[in-house]
């Protein structure tokens, strides 16, 4: 496979799918794959060895065979491996991109992973060797990227950017660039806008200046991608105005990949729809209405429009105020991709229903947004069930393989290792009984200790509402006066068992202003917040039920206004030191 086909269609699946939404962790589900192999191609040509050169040929046909047929693809790997053709670093790399490419993010990570500590086992020496590196970041980053873990995924950009160094070449600059771009959207996934606007518009530098003479849409669209991302970025954030001075910089990039491909070329097809349609955005986010219309029309009479593009479409006319017109072109998109026998996707929820749900709600058609917005709900519930039951699956076979690589690894005698396990196991035994024994009378002492200081807390808390209940009503602050009263409603009445109770409900049983409850208690109670005020009641009767009932812990947690036990454990050890379970055994001894 061409790498230039493989990184042109990378970036424009990775832009097509992602018209005004947040879906980028999801697009990097779905386009990993081809940049991994553009990436394994890359130094194909230069290795220094033919078993290298054997390798990269070996890896890149595996890889595409796993599209069809995972299961012999991977038996294919195992046994490069043990003929010595592929290292333990190559091996897992290509596993994690089958798995990748399959939609198994978790096997994906569990090889990515592997594949970065055999790294330690041997020495960067060819450029064959150099792509294995990088590519293993990429898919352990994107994949922890789609997981949430922005913070991991922009360390692992950082070390692939910092692998790359300052080469100039146009394959350093794409790669740099990639780098740069996971960056910035990790930064924007993490609302640092500033950081993540200055990264993409580094990037565009970059590329404007390494593409003036490109004559290979390879090394130009990437200048697209990050262009068409920066206009999101602005759109997206409120701040469109800036991306009207980077439309010539698009226009100029087009006409740069109009260079490189037949006019007839998809790609250019496709990457000028792109162009037009997010041009045709930035005028409406700006309010020029007339010019976005007027791009529109020319998008819409445009070659090879896709469920996307007419999406896109549609998230446009919503853009403008022709919602109804939207709503139209979404339900065609809708009954396209059924027709079609498209699978139901986050994609689908998010983008398509989604947009669809806010040109109805702003086309005033509140009924029929009702009913879409129970579909999104019922899908999203539908996909996250899906995605549970195959993290579950995926997670027992990386189990299965950790078995497996167990019994091979195994060359003593068994019954060796049933007299050296039986000795290991009897002085293990003898220590972890001895360790139990010293920790719990520690662990006992120490709880001691701490509840006769929780008690000793509880009688000054009790002393100093007793001082607060005795003072004349005259010589207290305003703040004093509603302090009191706010302590005796928790004392009398109990408000804290409501899971939902907080400033404003307690400003609402006080007949006063919730700033006024938020100011009394912090200065009549060193400095807490509402929240803290009521958790500290909440994990007070929890302590008082703990002590003087057998209730079990769940249904304490209930009556006192936590329902989560987890998060009645946190609150619980946070404040006292030790679990439910040990602060109602160090009471019973009392």
């Amino acid at each position: 496979m061409h790498i230039s086909i493989i990184y042109t269609t990378f970036a424009l699946v990775l832009f097509t799918e992602s018209y005004k939404t947040k879906m980028k962790k999801t697009l990097l589900e779905i386009s990993l794959f081809l940049l991994n192999l553009a990436l394994l191609g890359l130094f194909a040509g230069c290795a220094e060895h033919e078993h290298s050169d054997e390798a990269v040929a070996l890896s890149e046909e595996i890889v595409e065979e796993g599209f069809s047929d995972i299961e012999h693809a991977m038996q294919r790997v195992d046994s490069a491996q043990q003929a010595g053709l592929f290292t333990a670093v190559r091996a897992n790399t290509v596993k994690a991109m089958l798995h990748e490419n399959a939609d198994k993010l978790q096997l994906a990570a569990y090889y990515a992973e592997k594949a970065i500590a055999a790294e330690g086992k041997q020495t960067i020496k060819t450029p064959a060797d150099s792509t294995l590196y990088c590519v293993a970041r990429w898919i352990l980053s994107d994949v922890t990227f789609t997981n949430g873990e922005y913070g991991k995924s922009l360390s692992l950009a950082k070390e692939i950017l910092t692998f790359i160094g300052e080469g100039d070449s146009p394959e350093d600059v794409i790669m740099r660039c990639r780098a740069l771009t996971t960056i910035a959207e990790c930064e924007s996934e993490l609302n640092h806008i500033d950081e993540a606007e200055r990264l993409f518009l580094q990037c565009v530098d970059m590329l404007m200046q390494s593409t003036e003479s490109a004559t290979d849409y390879s090394d130009i669209d990437p200048l697209i991608y990050a262009l068409l991302s920066l206009n999101d970025l602005y759109i997206d954030n409120h701040m469109p105005e800036k991306a009207i001075p980077l439309l010539p910089k698009l226009d100029t990039t087009v006409n740069r990949l109009a260079r490189a491909c037949d006019e007839e070329d998809w790609i250019l097809i496709k990457r000028r729809n792109n162009a037009t349609i997010s041009k045709a955005m930035v005028y409406a986010a700006n309010g020029q209405y007339n010019q976005a219309q007027a791009l529109l029309r020319v998008h819409q009479q445009s070659q090879g429009l896709d469920a996307s593009d007419m999406t896109a479409a549609g998230v446009c006319l919503t853009m403008i105020g022709r919602y109804d017109e939207a709503v139209r072109l979404f339900d065609e998109v809708d009954t396209m991709m059924r027709a079609n026998g498209e699978l139901v996707t986050d994609i689908y929820v998010k983008t398509l229903l989604k947009h669809k749900y806010d040109a109805l709600q702003r086309a005033g058609r509140m009924a029929e947004a009702m009913r879409v917005g129970d579909d999104m709900l019922q899908l999203t519930d539908s996909l996250q069930r899906q995605e549970q039951l195959t993290n579950v699956e995926q997670m027992q076979q990386i189990l299965r393989q950790e078995e497996e690589i167990a019994q091979k690894r195994q060359s003593i005698s068994t019954q060796r290792i049933i007299l050296i396990a039986a000795l290991l196991l009897l002085l293990l035994l003898c220590y972890i009984i001895w360790r139990v024994r010293r920790d719990n009378r520690l662990l006992t002492e120490k709880n001691r200790r701490l509840y006769e200081q929780i008690e000793q807390r509880e009688q000054a808390k009790q002393e100093q509402q007793r001082y607060w209940q005795a003072q004349p009503e005259e010589s207290l602050t305003p703040e004093q006066q509603l302090y009191r009263r706010l302590c005796t409603l928790m004392t009398e009445q109990q408000p804290y068992t409501d899971e939902h109770l907080n400033r404003d409900s307690l400003a609402r049983l006080l007949n006063t202003n919730a700033k006024y409850v938020e100011q009394a208690i912090r200065e009549c109670s060193h400095g807490e917040t509402v929240m803290d005020f009521i958790t500290r009641y909440r994990l007070e009767h929890v302590a008082h039920l703990l002590k003087t009932t057998g209730d079990p812990i769940a249904l304490i947690g209930e009556l006192s206004g936590i329902p989560s036990r987890a998060t009645l454990a946190r609150l619980f050890r946070n404040t006292y030191g030790m679990s439910c379970s040990e602060y109602r055994q160090i009471a019973g001894q009392k």
